[in-house]
């Protein structure tokens, strides 16, 4: 199946879920077609034209979506990612560790690793022969 390069015009106003639904229903396309060409299940590319961003991965997944669908629609990626909301951005962000659970995190490597070298040279004097 091969889509047609038909320009698509797109209301900027309207949602980025929206956008791209209007721009595949000009294609006369269904969704599992569109599935079928982004190798996404019906119910992400549903979940993506519904702004249902619970249903949908890691934001980081969302973004190559869309830019995947924009490109197949013939519509620019990057600016419907800019009309995205960034709630989901912010919650991955916030979801990251603090600077000081990191530093606590490699505090406690090297007194692990500090603990299995210190067992690893008493073990190694206890087998060698006295002299």
């Amino acid at each position: 199946m091969t889509l047609d390069e038909t320009l698509v015009v797109v209301d900027a106003t309207e949602g980025l879920g929206q956008a791209l639904q209007a721009a595949r229903e000009a294609r006369q396309l269904a969704v599992s077609q569109v599935a079928d060409q982004l190798k996404l299940s019906s119910a992400t590319v549903t979940a993506l034209e519904a702004d249902d961003w619970e249903r949908l991965p890691a934001p980081v997944f969302v973004r190559g979506y869309i830019r995947a669908y924009a490109r197949l629609m013939a519509l620019d990626g990057e600016t419907l990612l800019d009309s995205r909301p960034s709630a989901d951005d912010a919650e991955a962000q916030d979801d990251s560790p603090s600077a000081e659970t990191r530093a606590r995190s490699r505090g406690l490597y090297w007194w692990i690793a500090g603990a299995a070298l210190a067992a690893a040279i008493g073990g190694t004097l206890s087998i060698l022969p006295d002299q």
